[in-house]
């Protein structure tokens, strides 16, 4: 007789769910190219477009969220090389460093995404990109390092953010 076996498939906070992700905002892009910098930012904006007086955030807000613009950069890094891998991204090699940009095959995989999730995902980039799209990645960390400590700041009792 044999024994049944659990699997445990672990989709949040992969490369491939951060992969998928940087693809839709490449997509939102208009054909436009980014450095892994610009898309780590940009990913941050898009999950939580409340900090940003956007629409409704996709993730729950968390304290101190804030920090989690740094702390994804690795699992974005090989999310990118997994879509590469795939031919769903292009890599563009430049005197200034190597930036991405969405394939035709990334287009069409996208194409067959319907859930809620992905919708409003895309509807979100699509708000980020109109108002961050065309700001440099220095602007972009500029506007994040001045607004960083505030993201997540709500969870903090009065007295603790007087000292903010």
């Amino acid at each position: 007789m044999k024994e049944s076996q659990t699997f445990s498939i672990k989709i949040y906070n992969t490369p491939i769910e951060i992969g998928l992700r940087s693809l839709v905002i490449l997509k939102s892009s208009d054909n436009q190219i980014m450095d892994l910098e610009k898309i780590m930012y940009l990913d941050y904006l898009c999950l939580n477009t409340s900090d940003i007086n956007g629409p409704t955030s996709l993730h729950a807000p968390i304290p101190n969220r804030g920090v989690q613009v740094f702390s994804k950069k690795d699992l974005i890094q090989k999310g990118l090389s997994i879509m590469l891998t795939k031919e769903l991204i292009n890599l563009v090699v430049l005197p200034e460093g190597f930036f991405y940009q969405i394939s035709e095959a990334g287009k069409v995989f996208l194409g067959l995404f319907q859930t809620k999730y992905f919708l409003d995902l895309l509807e979100r980039c699509q708000w980020v990109l109109n108002r961050w799209g065309n700001e440099s990645t220095q602007e972009i960390k500029l506007f994040i390092d001045n607004n960083i400590q505030k993201w997540g700041a709500d969870f903090l009792t009065y007295n603790e953010t007087d000292n903010l």
